[in-house]
């Protein structure tokens, strides 16, 4: 009777089971682990809420949670197949146990990146559709269209603003190395 409830939690992700509490599938998603080249593998875990006092709420476990308490008094367990095990402490309090899954079925993948330079392959460049080999064609065209270099035209314009400044001073001052003052006798 209890393999009723596996079904209905594992397609529903939830599965509220009255006078006990509520399980929920919990999906963590895949990885991507850079630095080891990987995509590690999703996993879902088990995670039972137990209800605080007598909750008088009824759905389609009703029956089986009544079932489910009676074997918890009697016997102090229930396994539930492919879900976990409950177990009644001392205390009266209900603790849940998820089963395990093996790890052989969680193993990462190798996510190595093939670039094949042959093949011609779409890219998205900003909002724009290419190819890799329209784009290598024009980063070529690119490149060789360069700007000539012109900072010889900067070094001569101030070489000739520099040769203005000695003719003005010169001919303000004449040859003079001291500029216009006289010497003191």
């Amino acid at each position: 009777m209890f393999d009723l409830i596996a079904p209905a939690f594992f397609q529903k992700k939830f599965c509220r089971l009255p006078g006990i509490g509520q399980l929920t599938l919990i999906t963590m998603p895949a990885e991507i682990d850079f630095s080891n080249k990987q995509i590690v593998a999703p996993l879902q875990s088990i995670v039972f809420v137990p209800i605080s006092g007598n909750e008088n709420s009824y759905n389609e476990f009703s029956a089986i949670s009544e079932l489910m308490k009676k074997n918890l008094d009697e016997e102090g367990s229930i396994e539930l197949a492919g879900i976990g095990n409950f177990y009644k402490e001392t205390n009266g309090t209900i603790r849940f146990e998820p089963v395990v899954l093996n790890p052989v079925f969680t193993q990462p993948v190798s996510a190595v990146r093939t670039i094949r330079q042959d093949a011609a392959h779409n890219l998205l460049v900003g909002d724009k559709k290419t190819t890799n080999v329209e784009m290598t064609e024009f980063l070529n065209e690119e490149a060789s269209v360069i700007k000539p270099d012109r900072w010889w035209i900067w070094a001569i314009v101030l070489g000739l603003i520099g040769i203005g400044l000695l003719a003005v001073y010169f001919y303000q001052y004449g040859w003079n190395l001291l500029g216009n003052s006289n010497p003191v006798i």
